[in-house]
């Protein structure tokens, strides 16, 4: 090699090593995808508040929950004097799981749940109905202000400028429920609905709204949120118990605790007991879930040192025998066109193999890219917006799309998924576009 290519080969190699070195040092984007696991630092994990809950229950015992609510609950049904907080955007308890749970209460013991959305078993249970969405996720306008009702605490108001939704209870049984919190009015763009649908005639809009009556009702929600506060915290009394529900979990993220938000959950806590606090680091949507089949095998000790040997002596044996057999040459065949067989061949192995979240994902990117192809729709969010929007161009009624928008973001809120779910999914698509044709 001649001294010129050296030297062109030396350029290459620094400016490589260059690229390397500034793209390791870059600073990383910030996560804002909602966490609430006890470990995670992010700004919308809850290390800080798991790390404060010593000092804000003085000499309680804390205690992480890992494993399933359901087993967790079947395993102290003699417990008594506790708190068990759930913390999640998202939670779901099923009738089972509602049932331990009220037991659970009953027997004295207080619940403490903090999460965007309020539905399924436990919600129906206690009669609680949340907001669905928000009128005013597409205004840019995230900004929501809430407080707490109760006279002994200083009449404050917090402002959440960051990742906010303005939820609330639309409705909860008066008889055994307490309101211990409100989300305060705030004054979005005027004429949001308008501008919701791009016009400023009002007989336009009718046209477009397929309900005139819907829409005078949204008209009127729009108008009382604006004036009215709304309660988004309440306590509700079971047995010698009560359930504490707060729809607005970005209180108790690393991001406001650490702005100057602590003193909001100091006095939201204020109500539960300081006996043994369990706090749930499962149902979380940022929980490590381990789906490799290793799982178990690196679990066991011998079964993990069986393992390493095994893969030491493969290595073994590939280097000895590499030195003493010539490589095999490798019989090179023309290329064909195999992209339909290919398709099908990897279909099947997800389908076979039991991994129906790989297949659950991809169907609804696929889903949501041909939304996008087909009706030019932005599909960043899926809200209350988007299912008009989406409802209105594919000319299919609004419920239907809602559910199917809607299953798409509790199946995406999960980590792992069945084959019920995935069937669920394929066949509401495959009528989304039916239907359509």
């Amino acid at each position: 090699m001649d001294k010129r290519s050296k030297i062109i080969l030396y350029v290459l190699g620094a400016i490589l090593i260059g690229l390397f070195v500034i793209e390791s040092n870059r600073p990383k984007p910030i996560n804002w995808r909602p966490s609430y696991t006890s470990g995670d630092t992010v700004p919308l994990g809850a290390y800080v508040l798991y790390d404060n809950l010593d000092e804000i229950f003085g000499d309680a015992s804390i205690e992480t929950v890992e494993q399933v609510p359901l087993e967790f609950l079947r395993d102290h049904q003699d417990l008594t004097g506790a708190t068990y907080i759930f913390l999640n955007n998202y939670l779901d308890f099923d009738e089972v799981e509602t049932d331990y749970l009220l037991d659970f209460v009953a027997r004295g013991n207080k619940v403490f749940i903090s999460s965007s959305s309020a539905y399924g078993a436990l919600a129906d249970t206690l009669q609680l109905e949340a907001s669905s969405s928000s009128y005013y996720m597409d205004t840019g306008n995230d900004t929501i202000r809430t407080r707490l009702v109760n006279k002994s605490f200083k009449d404050r108001s917090y402002v959440y400028h960051r990742e906010g939704s303005y939820r609330y209870f639309e409705s909860y049984d008066t008889l055994r429920t307490k309101v211990l919190g409100e989300v305060l009015a705030f004054n979005p763009e005027s004429d949001y609905l308008e501008s919701l649908f791009q016009t400023d005639d009002e007989e336009d809009l009718e046209d477009i709204v397929e309900d005139p009556d819907s829409f005078k009702s949204m008209k009127e929600m729009e108008i009382k949120t604006r004036k009215t506060p709304q309660v988004n915290f309440v306590e509700v009394a079971i047995g010698d118990g009560a359930i504490y529900y707060n729809l607005n979990p970005l209180a108790y993220s690393n991001y406001y605790m650490l702005n100057g938000k602590e003193q909001y959950v100091a006095e939201s806590f204020s109500y539960l007991q300081n006996d043994h606090i369990y706090f749930d680091n499962y149902g979380k949507s940022g929980r490590r879930v381990v789906s490799s089949p290793l799982r178990f095998i690196l679990s066991q000790e011998s079964l993990r040192w069986a393992y390493y040997l095994a893969i030491a002596g493969i290595l073994l044996y590939m280097i000895f025998v590499s030195k003493r057999e010539q490589r095999i040459v490798p019989v090179i065949k023309p290329l064909q066109n195999a992209t339909v067989e290919f398709t099908k061949t990897i279909g099947n192995l997800y389908y076979q193999s039991g991994d129906y979240t790989s297949i659950v994902d991809k169907k609804i990117t696929f889903f949501l890219e041909r939304v996008r192809s087909t009706y030019y729709l932005n599909t960043e969010k899926l809200d209350s917006s988007f299912i008009k929007k989406l409802a209105t161009k594919a000319g299919q009624p609004q419920d239907q799309t809602q559910e199917l928008i809607q299953l798409i973001n509790n199946l995406r809120a999960k980590p792992l998924h069945n084959q019920y779910e995935l069937k669920q999914l394929n066949k509401q698509i495959e009528a989304f576009f039916i239907d359509n044709k």
